[in-house]
């Protein structure tokens, strides 16, 4: 017997099925692996260029009643690559038991600079042959003229020739002699009314306050009868008799409410005494405050 259906799948499999085409397996991109980050270079600070001329001495101590009685400094005076002058200040406090810190450091003039050493030699905190030196090399980077010759320090027949003028004042008495960084001292007293006077005696530097300017000092120009004082009188009216020429300048504080004032007498021809020599005439409570290198009342 025919299968009657033969004919019907005959026809379904001459129906043209349509071919698949085939797949083609889309590759994932493989994972990128990150690159190790190599640390950006450490900049290196600036080498210091710092050349040390000098130093003072530290200043300061320990006093357990304030803090700022525990505390310790000195200056460090020189130049650096550009040719600058350059004052570093380095301090401490003792009772942390660290080393000395750089407080600041900074440029200064030559001005500047010559009125800050000479501010060390008021407070006994540089010799006087190590400003010499220390200046001499900045009058050379900076090419400023001497006005005077270098000043070591009176040798020992000045120092006899100063005492002997002392001793020959004969409206003082109690008379005391002191030789410090390159001047020389008495202190006395008054014969009358019990009043201390100081007199001190030193050389002009290359490089003196006197041709400067002090801020907040005065500078008046005054006469041996101007003075005031009987007793500073009679010292200007003795270096008057023994020398050549004599030149008083009043210099008075301006800052100050008790406005201290010290009489400066520039003499020429003192006996055995070469070149110009000035003498600083004052009441002795005057001259804690007074710097006879620098000229002002700023101790």
């Amino acid at each position: 017997m025919k299968n009657p259906f033969k004919r019907f799948r005959s026809s379904r499999e001459k129906e043209e099925i349509p071919q698949q085409e085939p797949q083609t397996e889309i590759e994932e991109p493989a994972p990128q692996q990150e690159e190790p980050t190599v640390p950006p270079p450490e900049e290196k600070a600036p080498a210091d260029d710092f050349v040390e001329w000098c130093r003072s001495q530290v200043h300061g101590g320990i006093e357990r009643r304030e803090r700022n009685d525990i505390f310790e400094e000195y200056s460090v005076y020189g130049t650096n690559g550009k040719g600058r002058l350059i004052c570093r200040r380095w301090h401490r406090y003792p009772e942390h038991e660290r080393d000395f810190g750089l407080a600041y450091s900074r440029d200064l003039s030559f001005d500047e600079f010559n009125r800050r050493l000479l501010s060390e030699l008021d407070k006994g905190d540089m010799k006087l042959s190590v400003y010499n030196e220390c200046i001499e090399k900045a009058a050379l980077l900076t090419q400023i003229a001497s006005q005077e010759p270098p000043f070591e320090g009176f040798s020992e027949s000045e120092a006899a020739a100063l005492k002997a003028f002392c001793e020959a004042l004969d409206t003082l008495t109690d008379k005391e002699y002191l030789r410090t960084e390159g001047t020389f001292c008495c202190s006395c007293r008054s014969v009358v009314g019990d009043e201390r006077l100081s007199i001190r005696f030193r050389k002009p530097l290359p490089h003196d306050a006197l041709f400067t300017e002090a801020p907040g000092v005065s500078r008046k120009p005054v006469e041996g009868y101007e003075i005031e004082s009987l007793w500073i009188m009679g010292v200007a009216n003795r270096l008057g008799e023994c020398c050549q020429s004599r030149k008083n300048t009043l210099l008075t504080s301006e800052w100050s409410l008790n406005r201290e004032s010290v009489y400066l007498m520039r003499v020429e021809g003192f006996p055995d005494i070469d070149g110009v020599l000035l003498a600083a005439v004052a009441d002795e409570a005057a001259f804690p405050h007074f710097g006879f290198y620098s000229l002002d009342f700023s101790q």
